[in-house]
């Protein structure tokens, strides 16, 4: 990989006037109270707005298929959460019915051996409840349990302190972008195919790793939106090439700067994130190891030495 470093200190960036305003606390305060709802049981049959608790199992020519039973599952009737003409047909029921539920999967689900197919679900009703929003009051900001928080004042507070850290975040980001294109525009560098390759797939990890939070794999990402998993890399490429780009200069500027990492430096690291992901700390070092947390480190540190050596200006209101 051949490497001629430019000018990485000193470097500009102007940014956009950025900060937040009552406007903001008072929507992560709506947030707050619509996301903890006060929940009033209802008897009577199940209508539209209500959330129905059931068991449901299905089956596709008699026999179950993955993914097609939960027990005590709260469906919000109306979300549209489920493959349409199911929540509508659980509209009726009244607490400790059953019902088989008759329906055909759309034909673009994303399941090929149940798209387009007919089923049966088997649903027992065991709750129903209604939800609204909650108060804001001095009980509603302590139920919340954060410390430090026991009425409606300190929650105010403590939503301003945590917009102020995304103000910063998001001037960090904006800084950052700017600086590494001026960067890459400075210093020359000719990365491998195999770096780029390599790049591509941390890409596809962490697409994978988001995916997986929504229950979803980046195989049926790539069905659902019409591309092979080939094409994606494709499309990718661009971004990884650049990111390749990118760790090679830092990787230069570490050995040019002697940058280095101390074993204090890791335990902080392992610190922070233990306490962002809330795992102990022993099980985010099985995940992530020394091997692969001291280049990450590296780079930060040599990314934070280009940030401080630079020129910040923020655009007026």
């Amino acid at each position: 990989m051949d490497i001629l470093l430019g000018q990485y200190k000193g470097l500009k960036a102007t940014i956009p006037y950025i900060a937040y305003t009552d406007d903001d606390i008072n929507s992560q305060i709506a947030t707050l109270l619509s996301g903890n709802p006060i929940r009033e049981s209802k008897k009577g049959p199940v209508e539209m707005g209500d959330t129905a608790v059931i068991d449901y199992e299905g089956f596709k020519d008699d026999v179950p298929f993955d993914g097609g039973k939960a027990e005590k599952y709260p469906l919000g009737i109306g979300s549209g959460a489920f493959i349409p003409g199911f929540e509508e047909q659980i509209v009726g029921m009244q607490i400790g019915d059953s019902r088989d539920i008759n329906l055909s999967f759309p034909e673009q689900y994303h399941a090929p051996d149940l798209a387009g197919k007919e089923v049966v679900f088997k649903v027992k009703l065991h709750d129903i409840y209604t939800e609204k929003p909650a108060e804001l009051n001095d009980e509603f900001a302590v139920s919340l349990e954060i410390p430090g928080v026991s009425n409606v004042d300190e929650l105010k507070a403590h939503i301003g302190e945590f917009l102020d850290y995304q103000v910063q975040m998001k001037k960090t980001d904006a800084s950052r972008e700017q600086i590494y294109d001026q960067l890459l525009e400075n210093c020359s560098c000719i990365v491998t195919p195999e770096a780029v390759s390599a790049a591509v797939e941390m890409q596809i990890q962490q697409m994978a790793a988001q995916l997986a939070q929504q229950g979803v794999s980046v195989e049926q990402y790539a069905q659902m939106t019409g591309k092979t998993m080939d094409q994606m890399r494709e499309e990718l490429k661009p971004y990884a090439q650049k990111q390749a780009k990118l760790e090679a200069i830092l990787d230069e500027i570490i050995k040019v700067e002697n940058i280095t990492v101390s074993d204090e430096d890791m335990d902080a690291q392992y610190e922070l994130l233990a306490q962002k992901y809330n795992q102990p700390v022993d099980v985010v070092k099985q995940v992530l190891p020394k091997a692969q947390l001291k280049p990450d480190l590296l780079h930060m540190k040599a990314s934070q030495l280009i940030l401080d050596a630079a020129e910040i200006i923020m655009e007026e209101k």
